[in-house]
């Protein structure tokens, strides 16, 4: 009789596992679903904060950047100079589906703006004028020291570390007008001291 009872208490015991597991998962996801829904108000609450800084202008670099037709320029940026003359380095991501061309541009800061290439010709360095360079569809155009540059001919100021000035990139389909970055006069690459993106 005892072995009976036993296994029948076995039995009865092992058919209220699931139930007693279900319960158990219910109640879980049920504390799952509040911190799923406090994460979410979180998450609201720092997009509403993120936008209330960017609408402020706090934190807000976008002028850094530029984007016409899918073509994207970031991080123009000069060494400082007291020269007549400055190479302009940038950023530029083609991420339309079409290949374009960089072709030049244009500054009140300057008489002239020209794309130019560095070449070592008979032992020295110089940068040489450029007629177009291609961006593929879906890549990037980096402009660099000892690479590709925009020059700035006939400066009409000096530019210290810090200052800004406005400059239109001229492409084959148009121009991107952005913000251009003074650097300290031996940087090799943009800061990002102050912003991110």
């Amino acid at each position: 009789m005892i072995r009976l009872f036993a296994a029948v208490f076995s039995v009865l015991f092992l058919l209220c596992q699931p139930v007693l597991a279900l319960q158990k998962h219910d109640h879980d996801e049920s504390a799952h679903e509040e911190t799923h829904k406090e994460h979410e108000h979180h998450d609201d609450h720092a997009e509403d904060h993120d936008d209330h800084d960017h609408e402020n202008g706090e934190d807000d670099h976008s002028h850094h950047e530029a984007s016409v037709d899918g073509v994207r320029t970031v991080h123009a940026w000069i060494q400082a100079t007291s020269g007549k003359s400055a190479l302009l380095f940038v950023e530029i991501q083609n991420k339309s589906d079409k290949d374009v061309k960089i072709t030049g541009g244009e500054a009140d800061i300057a008489e002239s703006v020209e794309l130019v290439g560095f070449q070592l010709k008979d032992g020295e360095t110089e940068f040489v004028a450029l007629p177009s360079v291609p961006v593929k569809a879906g890549k990037e155009l980096v402009l660099a020291p000892n690479g590709l540059a925009l020059r700035l001919n006939g400066l009409k100021q000096p530019f210290k570390k810090g200052e800004e000035f406005e400059i239109e990139i001229e492409f084959d389909f148009g121009h991107i007008e952005m913000h251009v970055q003074v650097e300290a006069a031996n940087a090799t690459r943009h800061s990002h001291a102050g912003h991110q993106h």
